[in-house]
């Protein structure tokens, strides 16, 4: 079976794997970014402006299922690994229901 036939047949895996995947690197970018410039919640350009309107929504959900005791500082950390065990919760749920891709031909 051809790979972009496949890609279609098993859509409700590989997209929502691929939101989550995206958001993980999002994620671990801001980090990066932020430990090196130290942003902070009023960004500066168009670039920030808009990684922070990505990136927001699922640190302030990650937020709010954290402990106040965990620091701010932390919380991007934090959604790369909620984010996998998403990864992996997706993976486990499709497997349960027996319609998994397989892998090959």
């Amino acid at each position: 079976m051809p790979s972009t036939a496949a890609l279609l047949q098993h859509w409700y895996f590989h997209v929502p794997n691929l939101i989550l995947a995206a958001l993980m690197y999002l994620m671990a970018t801001y980090f990066v970014l932020m430990l090196a410039f130290g942003w902070t919640q009023h960004a500066q350009g168009a670039f920030l402006r808009v990684f922070h309107g990505v990136v927001n929504p699922v640190l302030r959900t990650v937020r709010f299922i954290t402990p106040r005791i965990v620091p701010n500082g932390i919380v991007p950390v934090l959604a790369v690994v909620w984010l996998a065990a998403l990864r992996v919760l997706l993976y486990w749920g499709v497997s349960l229901a027996g319609i998994r891709p397989s892998i090959g031909a």
